[in-house]
């Protein structure tokens, strides 16, 4: 991964560009999974938690929709 930047470039637009492609590439998510040693377990709860969440979000749009 590496960006170029340009003579005429701002660096605050080449680390714009840098950013964006860390993003699109995940390489943070990755790191942190590898970092710390996370189990099924956990991922199965944090999973849970999130489908909740959205669950709850769904049915209080839906209550309002009405």
């Amino acid at each position: 991964m590496a960006v170029i930047v340009h003579a005429n470039e701002n660096i605050d637009s080449a680390l714009k560009r840098l950013h964006r492609e860390v993003l699109r590439e995940k390489i943070l998510e990755t790191y942190r999974n590898k970092v710390y040693r996370i189990k099924k377990s956990e991922l199965a709860i944090e999973k849970r938690r999130e489908w909740a969440k959205q669950k709850r979000r769904r049915r209080t749009a839906a209550r309002r929709a009405k």
